[in-house]
């Protein structure tokens, strides 16, 4: 049974199927491998699945950070009837990676065909010591990444934005669901009076990166697998909370760049600022770095005039994601920040939807270019972003003119020719699903309900989304959970892909109604349906709302 691989961005946990490791040229082709390994596993095609994961591992070997990709590759090993593969790579998770989840690995059929080898019960053996040395050595490792993101923020002691980031007003999640704090929290535990730590109840925190009540006050919740990488999650969270003392932020996603012609826009300008930071990082002449930024900033300004309408929902949302990312990552100790930028964009670029995850990519390349420019841009926490315009304002210092000459220069430079035919193709991709789940979502019968708390907690593929339109989106992949007894309940999609799996979101003002295919049985208060599950709380019933045979779930009266 094959893991997922998780990535994250605030106020959701947003669940990627992307490769994390040193950024490369590669990259790209290398991401696409591996999910042509897991396409092939999907399928059943193990003898094709194996051979793309060993292109992978010739390429990368064991540089992967995520230990799901090589867990994943011991099952495609092991169904390919190649025990040798298999066994090296889970001996290379117990012994280099500590690999610790002793239920899972021992219930996984995939791996059925290894249990008659010497060395299976050695490699559970080692699982079990794993997991029972698992809580002491994870608060060794979160006590040390507290200690070195705090040294990193204490450095900068507020120069950045004028305050320092810094605060202990935060938990950090485990998936063991036991929670970890700085400060004395009533119940907590400690061994050293320095970490403190409980257990906490079913659906008493959602697993997300975001701002949380908890005993009745308000913490950002970080989760514990997402304080590697040089402290940049956890000091853009810490980011958050100081933007959330300034300004409230509009955080939803701008339904326009899933257009067939946005996203083209939005990718040549992707391609644009790539070179920008690759210049930079190659210390090239000023006058190339400023040729490619000016190149980013005229596609951008193209894509924004034609959807002016947007861009106030747009720039919000750059401004909560984009400047956290960016200061996530200027303040964090990678050593290379511009290679992490392009490494950002790579990752982005990749999803299959744009809606959500652009200013992950924009707010760090245009932030780190800016700085690198000199340029003050930096005007305070309560107030929205415009980068176009901090362009025009504070380096070419006029607006920029539209010339139909340059834009078909800056379109050569960028690889307009292969973007535009990679998105042709993407586009008649979209409609596809959209009529997919049109037939499914919205001209059959469903199920629905909605949530009553505007913080209703969502985990969610955010490269498995489509956006029908501002209030609208596709999930295929999605975890709901309440965070009231007084809510409907939780929900969760198994093994969501798009155009196999998927449920509606509409919001209605500030909560989501949620639209489901009709179950396939009701057992009690359990809902079961082809692909999903349901469990509805107390104080809640199943109605029918019209002769097509639509149910939703309300609040009784």
């Amino acid at each position: 049974m094959k893991l997922s691989v998780f990535n994250r961005i605030f106020g959701i946990t947003i669940v990627f199927f992307f490769i994390q490791f040193s950024v490369s040229a590669q990259e790209l082709d290398i991401n696409a491998v591996y999910q042509s390994a897991i396409k092939a596993y999907d399928s059943k095609n193990y003898n094709e699945a194996s051979n793309q994961f060993s292109i992978l591992i010739n390429k990368v070997g064991f540089k992967i950070q995520n230990t799901g990709v090589y867990y994943n590759g011991a099952c495609i090993y092991a169904l390919n009837n190649q025990p040798k593969k298999a066994l090296e790579l889970l001996n290379h998770l117990v012994n280099d990676k500590l690999y610790s989840n002793y239920k899972h690995i021992s219930r996984d059929g995939d791996l059925n065909s290894l249990h008659t080898s010497s060395q299976w019960d050695e490699i559970i053996d080692k699982v079990k010591t794993n997991l029972i040395t698992l809580p002491e050595r994870n608060r060794k490792t979160i006590k040390n990444r507290l200690s070195e993101a705090k040294k990193l923020l204490d450095n900068d002691n507020g120069s950045l934005w004028g305050e320092n980031i810094w605060h202990t007003d935060f938990l950090i999640i485990d998936y063991d669901s036991n929670i970890y704090s700085l400060k004395p929290i009533t119940g907590f535990k400690t061994t050293d009076s320095i970490l403190f730590y409980s257990k906490i109840k079913n659906n008493e925190l959602s697993f997300t990166n975001s701002v949380q009540e908890y005993k009745g006050k308000k913490y950002a919740t970080i989760l514990n697998n997402y304080l590697k990488g040089k402290s940049t999650t956890l000091i853009h969270e810490l980011f958050h909370t100081l933007q959330f003392k300034h300004k409230e932020f509009n955080g939803n996603p701008v339904s326009y760049l899933d257009n067939y012609d946005a996203r083209q826009w939005l990718r040549l300008e992707y391609q644009a600022l790539r070179l920008t930071l690759q210049s930079i990082s190659n210390n090239e002449d000023l006058e190339k770095i400023k040729l490619h930024l000016n190149d980013a900033l005229i596609f951008r300004k193209l894509r924004q005039i034609k959807y002016k309408e947007h861009l106030k929902n747009e720039l919000e949302l750059e401004t909560l994601e984009g400047l956290a990312n960016y200061t996530g990552i200027k303040l964090s100790a990678i050593e290379n920040k511009y290679e992490e930028a392009i490494h950002q964009i790579n990752e982005r670029e990749v999803a299959e939807t744009y809606t959500r995850p652009f200013p992950y990519a924009t707010g760090p390349a245009y932030g780190l270019v800016f700085d690198y420019l000199n340029i003050d841009w930096k005007k305070g926490l309560d107030v929205i972003y415009n980068f176009l315009e901090i362009y025009e304002a504070k380096i070419v210092k006029k607006e920029i003119v539209l010339s139909n000459t340059y834009i078909l220069q800056a379109k050569e430079r960028n690889n307009y020719e292969r973007i535009h035919q990679e998105e042709l193709s993407k586009k008649t991709r979209k409609e596809d699903l959209i009529n997919f789940y049109t037939k499914m979502l919205i001209d059959s019968p469903t199920l629905s309900v909605t949530s009553i708390d505007e913080k209703y907690g969502r985990t969610y593929n955010m490269n498995g989304t489509i956006s029908l339109d501002e209030d609208r989106t596709i999930f295929s992949s999605i975890k709901g959970t309440a965070k009231s007894k007084e809510d409907f309940g939780n929900f969760y999609i198994k093994d969501g892909k798009l155009g196999k799996t998927g449920i509606l979101g509409t919001w209605i003002g500030d909560v989501l109604k949620f639209t489901f295919p009709l179950p396939k049985r009701i057992e009690g208060n359990k809902i079961i349906g082809d692909f999903y599950e349901l469990e509805f709380n107390k104080g809640w019933e199943i109605v029918k709302i019209n002769d097509k045979g639509s149910l939703e779930i309300r609040k009784m009266k």
